[in-house]
């Protein structure tokens, strides 16, 4: 077994209250990053199977409002300054 270098033995903490905390970082990173991933990909998650993806959720609404907005008479192209 390597000794870490020089510079990660003064940088973090080297107990088990310590481990356990970079684990639980590490767990909260990795959960974020596969969120970030099945929210932005239609590839590994299709939208036939599992329904839209946050972005195509956001722009059916958006162009759904804007459809709303335009049948009561709204004039969108004036309103986006």
């Amino acid at each position: 077994v390597t000794k870490p270098f020089a510079w990660a033995r003064r940088a973090f903490v080297w107990s088990g209250e310590a481990y356990l905390s970079y684990s639980l970082a590490a767990l909260s990173l990795m959960g974020f990053a596969a969120s970030t991933y099945s929210w932005y990909n239609n590839t590994a998650y299709p939208s036939e199977f599992y329904g839209p993806t946050g972005p195509e959720a956001s722009q059916a609404q958006t162009f759904t409002f804007l459809i709303r907005d335009q049948r009561l008479g709204a004039n969108v192209a004036s309103a986006q300054g």
